[in-house]
């Protein structure tokens, strides 16, 4: 734009699940396959390493510093593909906020003040806490990233491993005959003539790594301008969703940054058509990704909470959290040491409304945030 403001375009997505479910694999296939794919895995990955790092130079004068570009910065208008998300330090995983939301990394380190681009999309990776998804928590709070983080994701997808005898055994013949179809192929490469009919064509990808590699390549140099059919789609959606939060005592169901997700969304839809114009077609597919997503990590109460992502508890959550607050100080008021027994918390909780099996859960939360102090006695607030 004329006043130097940019939109962002790439996509960005977070892939969270069980052990096993094969994440891995995806971010190491799609780097592969898309243009200036670049893998890194957090557990390795430093802040200059996955942004750019100064360094000075060993050779001639010995006292130059030049910059070496990380991870974003070497995957500029192609896919950053970072694997174990959750795993890396804290100050290290900060570093990339810029690159996802301003697709630059600035640096100001030895004398060195730049800004690089990072124009690309990022797909990461990240485990459960306790390893296995729990039912009785919500995704968000299962995850060891901070909210600022996850909120800067467009998309995050679900991966929980649950046994199906029908899926399992589509899975496992899958898995067998692929093996089964690389042997097959190397000793045919070595000389050998092995009769096998056809049956290893199925497990041979229809479309070559090189085709789709060119495709991608091709596909991103359009930049397809939203129709205003597809306009009132994402806008009617966006404002339906929105009504929901109307109202006292209402949720937030979803904020501008959901808005744009559905532009990059619907947009990205028309490039895989190698199309210039995003068409109704594309906006509905936009909305039907985007409600699944929501649906499924920010759901609640058969509305959409996106405080669950934003801030990693709900509104409803921040109600009950309050209400445990203010009862702990008006029990503990009246006691010299301000403790207050568990059972005394529980029954003044349920008369408000608040079921006992809310109280422990919540009781533990707050203990665990620094919020009360938790003793044999009782509670007693900080």
């Amino acid at each position: 734009m004329k006043d130097g403001t940019t939109i962002r375009g790439d996509i960005h997505i977070l892939l969270v699940g069980d052990p096993g479910t094969g994440k891995s694999q995806m971010l190491s296939y799609m780097s592969g396959l898309s243009p200036r794919g670049i893998y890194t895995s957090g557990k390795a990955s430093t802040a200059a390493g996955l942004t750019a790092a100064a360094v000075k130079e060993a050779i001639g004068d010995g006292g130059r510093w030049t910059l070496e570009a990380g991870t974003v910065v070497l995957a500029d208008k192609g896919l950053a593909c970072i694997d174990e998300l959750d795993k890396m330090d804290e100050k290290d995983r900060s570093s990339i906020h810029e690159a996802m939301e301003q697709q630059t990394v600035s640096v100001a380190k030895a004398g060195i003040q730049a800004t690089l681009p990072a124009r690309c999309s990022v797909l990461g990776a990240a485990n459960f806490k306790l390893g296995r998804y729990d039912a009785n928590k919500t995704i968000p709070e299962q995850i060891n990233m901070p909210a600022t983080l996850l909120s800067r994701f467009d998309v995050i997808y679900s991966f929980i491993d649950k046994p199906d005898a029908v899926k399992d055994g589509d899975m496992a013949e899958h898995i067998l005959r692929e093996h089964w179809t690389g042997a097959v192929i190397k000793r045919r490469e070595a000389g050998e003539d092995l009769e096998t009919g056809d049956v290893e064509e199925r497990y041979v990808p229809h479309f070559d790594p090189v085709f789709l590699r060119k495709y991608i390549a091709y596909a991103k140099s359009i930049f397809p301008i939203l129709t205003e059919e597809a306009m009132a789609i994402i806008k009617d959606n966006y404002l339906n969703i929105r009504k929901q939060g109307e109202g006292e005592g209402a949720t937030v169901p979803i904020t501008p940054r959901q808005l744009e997700a559905y532009v990059r969304l619907s947009e990205a839809s028309a490039r895989a058509r190698l199309s210039n114009s995003v068409k109704r077609d594309d906006a509905e597919r936009a909305v039907r990704i985007m409600d699944e997503w929501l649906r499924r990590i920010a759901g609640t109460a058969g509305t959409f909470d996106i405080d669950i992502v934003l801030t990693g508890i709900s509104s409803s959550q921040r109600s009950q959290i309050s209400l445990l607050r203010e009862i702990i100080e008006k029990l503990g008021a009246g006691r010299e040491d301000g403790y207050v027994p568990e059972s005394e918390i529980a029954r003044e909780a349920q008369e408000s409304g608040l079921p006992g099996s809310r109280v422990e859960s919540l009781l533990a939360r707050l203990s665990q945030e620094g919020m009360v102090i938790r003793t044999p006695k009782g509670y007693k607030l900080v």
